[in-house]
């Protein structure tokens, strides 16, 4: 029991958190005016989900830049193909998110937010024209800032 229970996570320094807090506050408050144009404030939680690996897990294969662009563009693409030929019920939605973790982990291009992605598309019932953009803005707002977070805190990203 004690293997579940201990902290195996390394202790950041003071100023390694405090770079990454701004990084994340003004990438939230990006994404909160880039889906005040677009009317999708669900892409918050993938894509908040993204912002505390690219901070704060940035070793982490599943923060790198490939597995954060791909795992997420291939999460919403299969998810708007899916819904697109299959009913718009929960059966599709549970087929859909299992789908996706098989096909990031067959592609190696696994990132768990990305998971939300396919919940987001079925409850928002958005159209691909406002929620590709809308997430390729995100993605690439959270990368950006990723690099120059961790370029200032002396961290290394991509660590791969």
């Amino acid at each position: 029991m004690r293997r579940f229970l201990k902290i195996k996570q390394g202790r950041p320094t003071t100023r390694e958190v405090l770079i990454e807090f701004v990084g994340a506050l003004f990438g939230m408050g990006l994404l909160v005016w880039m889906s005040q144009l677009t009317a999708v404030p669900l892409l918050w939680a993938p894509l908040g989900g993204t912002m505390v690996l690219v901070f704060g897990a940035h070793a982490s294969p599943f923060s790198q830049p490939m597995n954060v662009l791909g795992g997420h563009l291939l999460s919403a693409t299969l998810a708007f193909v899916a819904f697109a030929f299959l009913p718009h019920n929960t059966i599709t939605l549970i087929f859909v998110v299992a789908a996706t973790i098989a096909a990031m982990r067959l592609a190696r291009l696994t990132h768990p937010p990305a998971g939300a992605n396919a919940i987001v598309i079925y409850l928002a019932q958005a159209s691909w024209f406002v929620v590709m953009p809308a997430l390729a803005f995100g993605i690439g707002i959270i990368l950006a800032l990723g690099f120059f977070v961790h370029k200032f805190s002396k961290t290394a990203y991509p660590a791969h």
